[in-house]
């Protein structure tokens, strides 16, 4: 029987040769028209942008959408990804197996190249072709994108069907990879780990923004099923038993044992729910991955199902379960008193005594620092684990820490021969897991630096009291000096002004009485009238020469000062020129009565005497008020009487040759202010105001 003319063209375009990829097509020389997926697949994301028309003919191997607004089309080259212009249903009436004339044009796609069609007719019903044996280095590649893939391999995982798509999910081993693959749900042979399967499945592949490949997805179409070519074991627990020393051993027999689950019984020595158990099966720690919730706590025996995962120093168990048998008692950890004896313990229940020298918070816990032997390690308590470190666990102590031993390698290059770790620490399971030996010497890094800080603040106090007792002490010594200095330039002034007033005075007025008596000696005998004048003339200097020798003496220290204090002083004045005279006399002092430097209490006590003389000798006063005060900083004399008064501008001159001109003066020496308050018939106050400074 001759075929129709749709069959005989489907078996003229795929045939047998659909199932054999064909060399790739090259481009038209004008590039104006594709006509097989090969040709698409090789052009770069810039070259399909440029929308090159194209025309295929090819085999619908399953809608790659569920809408379906897009399939995968194979031809006799490879399989392509087509998806309808503007996302319309344009693939609705078609289904897997129908022979489709596809035309439209070229898109550079999120990762692969595609065609966006714009028209697509159905020209018969072909048959689908045979899948394409990968292994996993291919899938890994990113090349094979759209393709229509057959992979062998061990089931590793199964996840629950996805109740509202229908959809599930299994990991398979192959060739020491994981792939997961995605199909519907089928009842029938139930699929299980550690069953050996072969799949027929599209090749996708999970990937970045940047259009690189991270993960290959295989999704199975509708129609198509998991292959069962070993089923797993109907009773896994009642395989036979391994030890957990055994895994991944030199064997000649067990050429392939890695890719199916093992049957391990041990004792639970820590348990984290949801992520990890670790069990001693005989002398041996064996860490088991698991998502099993059921709780355990130390001391549970079980039963473990799981995949020897290569790579890791010792082997663990991947994609477990587990089951409880029994309860016995809690496993003794090992004691470990040497740094080394660590590293031939991993994953199991240890104990170890060292110096706690550091305690710091991580991420993942509290990191404890401790040393061994003078070799550092480390202990880390997890948050998960409730509670604290102990109140009385300090640095410096001596504790013992209870956990699973975990090792760490250094990232050196693959070499043939043992591979040595480089640490370890020790991963405790609660606070219940940290000891303490003994507490921390008291001489600890943190006590001594106390320690000399308060030495430290104690000399530094001392110092600052030496010195300012010294700086006092030069203050002291300074006034002293100034004083001294001061008291000796104003003797040596006055002894100066002495010189010059008995110079001036009192040694011309003695010459000139020598002139005169040596006249009256030359006279004598003769005219007694001359003899006479002479006399009478050297008298006259006789009696200016004493008043000069007394105003003299005036201005020199008083001998009072020398046996009392200034206010003593003052008052003895001001009562021996009142005595006598009817005068009514009051004295104050006022604040803290205290000795000054001599010359400045001269001055003081020279000014006062000048006013209450001016009082009693001129002013006709009845009452005379004096006042001596002591501020902080300053002192004041106060003169006040009620006599006749006087205009200040134009004072009444003095007798004595003192008068208001040398009380200024003396008030000019001790950079004080003299204040005269007077009107006629109004009496007089005078007031002498001065700062008690150290100079």
């Amino acid at each position: 029987m001759r075929a129709p003319p749709a069959i005989a063209l489907c078996l003229a375009v795929v045939g047998p040769a659909i199932a054999v990829a064909a060399q790739p097509l090259p481009l038209p020389p004008s590039a104006e028209l594709l006509t097989n997926a090969e040709q698409v697949r090789e052009l770069t994301p810039a070259q399909t942008a440029r929308a090159i028309p194209v025309s295929l003919t090819g085999v619908m191997i399953d809608s790659a959408d569920p809408a379906p607004m897009a399939i995968i089309l194979a031809d006799r080259t490879a399989g392509i990804y087509a998806r309808a212009e503007r996302d319309t249903n344009m693939f609705t009436a078609f289904h897997r197996g129908d022979l489709l004339k596809i035309d439209g044009v070229t898109d550079p796609g999120q990762f692969a190249p595609i065609v966006i069609a714009n028209s697509a007719k159905k020209i018969g019903v072909a048959n689908i072709p045979e899948a394409r044996p990968v292994t996993y280095q291919e899938l890994i590649t990113g090349a094979l994108d759209g393709q229509w893939v057959q992979i062998e391999g061990v089931i590793r995982q199964c996840f629950a069907p996805d109740l509202p798509t229908g959809i599930q999910h299994i990991t398979v081993a192959v060739d020491g990879g994981f792939v997961p693959v995605r199909f519907y749900s089928q009842a029938g042979q139930p699929i299980e780990p550690d069953a050996e399967v072969r799949i027929k499945a599209l090749c996708f592949y999970q990937f970045n923004l940047r259009r690189q490949a991270l993960t290959p997805v295989l999704e199975i179409p509708r129609g198509e099923s998991v292959l069962i070519t070993k089923p797993a074991p109907e009773n896994p627990f009642e395989g036979p038993v391994r030890s957990a020393a055994s895994l991944l051993m030199f064997s000649p027999k067990n050429l392939y044992d890695y890719a199916h689950r093992v049957h391990i019984r041990g004792v639970v020595t820590c348990f984290q729910p949801g992520s990890s158990v670790w069990i001693r099966d005989g002398s041996v720690g064996l860490c088991v991955q698991t998502t099993q919730q059921q709780p355990l706590v130390p001391g549970d025996k079980v039963d473990v199902l799981g995949f020897p995962m290569p790579g890791s120093y010792p082997p663990i168990l991947g994609d477990s379960m587990f089951r409880k048998i029994g309860t016995t008692a809690p496993v003794a950890p090992l004691i470990l008193t040497n740094f080394n004896d660590a590293f031939a313990h991993e994953d199991d229940l240890v104990a170890m005594d060292g110096k706690l020298t550091q305690i710091q918070p991580v991420l993942n816990g509290l990191a404890l620092t401790l040393d061994k032997d003078g070799q550092p390690f480390k202990a880390l308590l997890r948050p998960a684990s409730s509670g604290t470190t102990p109140p009385n666990c300090q640095a410096g102590s001596r504790v013992r820490v209870v956990g699973i031993c975990s090792l760490s390698y250094d990232e050196t290059r693959v070499v043939p021969g043992p591979w040595q770790p480089a640490s370890f620490q020790i991963v405790l399971r609660s606070p219940a897991d940290l000891t303490v030996i003994a507490g921390p010497p008291w001489w600890t890094l943190k006590h001594v630096t106390m320690l000399l800080g308060i030495m430290t603040g104690i000399l530094m106090s001392l110092i600052a009291l030496i010195v300012a007792f010294s700086r006092s002490r030069l203050r002291e010594q300074k006034h002293h000096r100034d004083m001294a200095e001061a008291q000796f330039a104003a003797v040596l002034s006055e002894r100066n002004r002495m010189a010059r007033e008995i110079h001036d005075t009192l040694a011309q007025g003695l010459a000139a009485t020598s002139v005169q008596l040596r006249l009256a000696k030359k006279y004598l005998n003769g005219d007694s009238e001359n003899v006479g004048g002479h006399l009478d003339a050297a008298q006259e200097l006789v009696r200016e020469s004493l008043a000069e020798s007394r105003k003299s003496i005036w201005n020199m220290r008083a001998h009072v000062l020398e046996n009392q204090d200034l206010a003593g002083a003052l008052q003895g004045i001001l009562k021996q020129m009142a005595d006598g005279m009817g005068i009514v006399t009051n004295f104050d002092v006022v604040g803290r009565s205290r000795r000054l430097a001599p010359v400045v209490e001269n001055n003081i006590l020279r000014v006062g005497q000048e006013a209450i003389a001016n009082a009693t000798k001129h002013a006709g006063a009845k009452r005379i008020d004096v006042t001596l005060g002591y501020q902080e900083k300053q002192f004041f004399l106060r003169v006040r009487d009620d006599g006749c008064g006087f205009d200040p501008e134009k004072p009444p001159a003095s007798e004595g040759g003192f008068g208001l001109i040398g009380m200024r003066e003396r008030a000019f020496e001790l950079k004080g202010q003299l204040a005269i308050c007077s009107s006629p018939s109004q009496g007089a106050e005078i007031t002498l105001t001065a700062p008690l400074s150290k100079e």
